[in-house]
């Protein structure tokens, strides 16, 4: 079984280095293509990224197909509820809307940051927001990018798979990567504490 896994790799890896532009397009284009129904599976997919074309072009590969994908569900969702339930869309889209308006960027990117809803939902919420692309790009590059540099650069330390125990939990979760988030998140919630007792 170990012995078939470490051919499958080699053989991914040498058509990787011979059509490496093939590859590399082939495979951009297929997880937007997957990002864009937020099919279940993603952090599988992009420590698979990693693992393949390293961490800085892995980074590139998935944050653009994860904020491009995202944003073809958001708009067939917003347009498909719009034409087939319209009523039901303004009802919810008016109370969320509402909810987020005097801090929606700091909303967001909290609701892109924290883990633990699955994409399909993140995005399903999205939908009933009237937010301008500008900011829903914005708000999800930056949201997903800690999330997307983990899981790239977990990918990217299994390149040394024959060697993977060598791979310790510091070398992936950083006190210094963890302090960052927590410092990031701190100061989001401030922002939205600030502009709501502004108002």
């Amino acid at each position: 079984m170990l012995e078939n896994f470490y051919l499958y790799i080699n053989f991914i890896n040498q058509n990787l280095e011979n059509n490496y532009l093939i590859f590399f397009f082939i495979y951009f284009f297929s997880l937007i293509a997957f990002f864009s129904f937020s099919l279940p599976g993603g952090p599988i997919l992009l420590i698979t990224t990693g693992f393949f074309f390293g961490f800085y072009i892995g980074f590139i590969i998935n944050i653009f197909s994860i904020v491009i994908g995202s944003y073809f569900f958001v708009y067939c969702s917003k347009n498909f509820f719009k034409n087939f339930f319209n009523k039901l869309y303004l009802k919810f889209s008016n109370k969320l809307n509402k909810l987020i308006n005097s801090s929606s960027y700091e909303y967001l990117i909290i609701f892109r940051l924290i883990q633990g809803n699955p994409l399909f939902i993140q995005n399903l919420c999205l939908s009933f927001l009237n937010i301008s692309r500008t900011k829903f790009i914005f708000t999800s590059f930056v949201g997903f990018t800690p999330v997307i540099i983990i899981f790239t650069y977990f990918g990217s330390k299994l390149l040394e798979i024959y060697e993977i125990k060598n791979i310790k939990y510091n070398d992936i979760f950083s006190k210094e990567f963890i302090l960052i988030i927590i410092i990031f998140i701190l100061f989001l919630i401030f922002r939205i504490i600030y502009n709501y007792k502004r108002k």
